[in-house]
């Protein structure tokens, strides 16, 4: 996949920009979204549309050119 990985400001984790969702004003990544959709809706959330590969924090680090130390 050639998206562009992004840094969710909710969880700190790697998602592809195209995956990411807006939900009350927030835009989360997948795993943020299912579990805020959980707890609003105090059941789990047993749609399998957030499924998917999910980018590595490595991925990330080599799509913004980060060597590691």
């Amino acid at each position: 996949m050639s998206e562009k990985i992004v840094i969710c400001k909710s969880c700190g984790k790697p998602e592809y920009w195209g995956e990411m969702i807006w939900l009350s004003g927030k835009c989360m990544c997948r795993d943020c979204y299912k579990t805020e959709l959980e707890l609003r809706m105090g059941s789990d959330y047993i749609w399998d549309d957030l499924n998917g590969k999910r980018p590595t924090r490595e991925e990330y680090e080599a799509q913004e050119g980060v060597e590691n130390a």
